[in-house]
């Protein structure tokens, strides 16, 4: 029986032998580990800076919130909704953004707030099977805001 035949080692890299390969080394190169956490620092600092913007920005976020709803509303409107109700709908609307708008208002009454936005998404995830009583609720809880911005019915 013949003993197994074993290869040569490969030859080191040198300046004399190009054509040599660099032993391999385990793990990543630093370039690419430096590279990550940079990106993820940039992402910490994104996350920062948006929730920073977020806060500092709440009454135009709001009304940005509103019109959105304001218009997925009126697309599944029900059909037996008349027109002055539409209206009163399109009023409280407006004047909740208005309300909104104005300086400090969102973060005295953060709790109106965050009941009408949940009325509003109560509304727009029913989607077609909104009813009337879903639109007079809303107008209601919209008007409510728009008065005081304290609790909404």
């Amino acid at each position: 029986m013949e003993p197994p035949i074993a290869e040569p080692p490969a030859p080191a890299a040198s300046p004399f032998n190009p054509a040599a390969k660099p032993p391999s080394k385990g793990g990543c190169p630093k370039p690419l580990i430096l590279g990550c956490l940079g990106l993820l620092v940039l992402a910490g600092l994104g996350l920062v800076g948006f929730f920073f913007y977020a806060g500092t920005h709440v009454g135009q976020l709001l009304q940005l919130s509103l019109r959105q709803a304001e218009t997925a509303v009126f697309a599944q409107m029900p059909r037996d909704v008349p027109p002055p109700e539409q209206q009163r709908l399109r009023a409280a609307f407006e004047a909740a953004r208005q309300r909104a708008g104005r300086p400090g208002h969102v973060r005295e009454n953060a709790e109106a707030s965050q009941q009408l936005q949940m009325k509003m998404l109560q509304a727009i995830r029913k989607g077609q099977g909104l009813t009337r009583k879903d639109v007079e609720e809303l107008t209601a809880a919209l008007e409510e805001f728009a008065k005081t911005g304290s609790t909404l019915p």
